[in-house]
């Protein structure tokens, strides 16, 4: 069976009904059995759909994951060749590894969260702070003091312009980050890349952080949510900005994490002994909005790490 070329991809074709981007890949004559071919790619790993095409009498295959076009060309070149059954094998991955492989970094960066969580709570307590705090510390009777950002920058330790997201104080804290870190960064890795997610993230720490400290003048802050909060502006404006791309923010979330905002900027929050690290809240928001404000590519990504 011999397979048409490629469509030509520019942006995403959509599938009708479906709210899902997936990239048109070739029409089969009516004539020819779609059923060998589509086995072979489903044995190769690779998600697609058959539907009729809406202008000719064929068959119209359909990538459901625009990120594995690079892997769907390299299957269907080997299919051409008729060295399907070596394809077939050396594309078969375990759930597991094909998971991960999706979405790297957020795993990575929920998994180095919870660790340094863990080492702060159970292993080496407050050290673990004295080396992931934004500027270094030192101990004055009984009480830590910040050291100025200088001692930071003068110093080499760019590490610590970042390293706050990971720490946590108590658990709930951590489960309450790690949550929204999934919900929204899970999307923005799937649909463009881990690339780009990296570089949300490093833009988000460095805002989020540098307007706690520089807000407040202590380094006694942690967590993620600075970055949960760049996420959150990055994915509303680019949905808006891109209706066709859309990463499936619902406005119901966005107004919750909006009202959470506000109620941590509130006294009733701290009456609560809620204590927020608003100024990280609001820096990371405006974070996010700048970094959708970037002429990135309207289309998918495949750029992985």
């Amino acid at each position: 069976m011999m397979i048409p070329a490629l469509a030509t991809l520019g942006s995403p074709f959509f599938c009708p009904g479906d709210s899902c981007p997936m990239l048109k890949l070739f029409v089969l004559p009516a004539d020819q059995d779609p059923v060998p071919l589509s086995r072979y790619l489903w044995r190769a790993g690779i998600g697609h759909r058959i539907l009729p095409d809406e202008k000719t009498p064929g068959h119209a295959f359909w990538l459901v994951n625009p990120d594995q076009l690079p892997a769907c060309r390299e299957a269907l070149d080997a299919w051409q060749r008729g060295d399907t059954a070596l394809v077939g094998q050396s594309k078969k991955q375990s759930p597991g590894l094909t998971f991960f492989k999706q979405r790297p970094v957020t795993l990575t960066l929920m998994a180095a969260a919870f660790l340094v969580t863990l080492a702060f709570e159970y292993l080496f307590g407050y050290l673990v702070f004295l080396v992931v705090s934004f500027t270094p510390m030192v101990v004055e009777g009984r009480q830590l003091v910040s050291l100025p950002l200088s001692e930071t920058l003068t110093s080499g330790q760019w590490w610590r312009l970042i390293t706050p997201i990971l720490l946590h104080f108590g658990w709930m804290h951590l489960v309450f980050n790690l949550l929204w870190t999934w919900v929204l960064g899970e999307a923005i890795e799937r649909h463009q890349g881990s690339l780009r997610l990296i570089l949300l993230i490093l833009f988000a720490a460095l805002v989020s952080n540098s307007a706690q400290f520089l807000i407040n003048g202590s380094s006694q802050f942690g967590g993620l949510s600075g970055v949960v909060y760049a996420y959150l502006g990055y994915t509303w404006l680019w949905d808006r900005r891109n209706p066709g791309q859309s990463l499936g923010l619902t406005p119901g979330l966005v107004v919750f994490m909006l009202i959470w905002m506000l109620f941590g900027m509130t006294p009733w929050s701290q009456s609560m002994g809620i204590n927020m690290a608003n100024e990280a809240h609001l820096g990371g928001l405006l974070a996010g909005l700048a970094f959708a404000l970037l002429p990135w590519r309207s289309g998918p990504t495949n750029k992985r790490i």
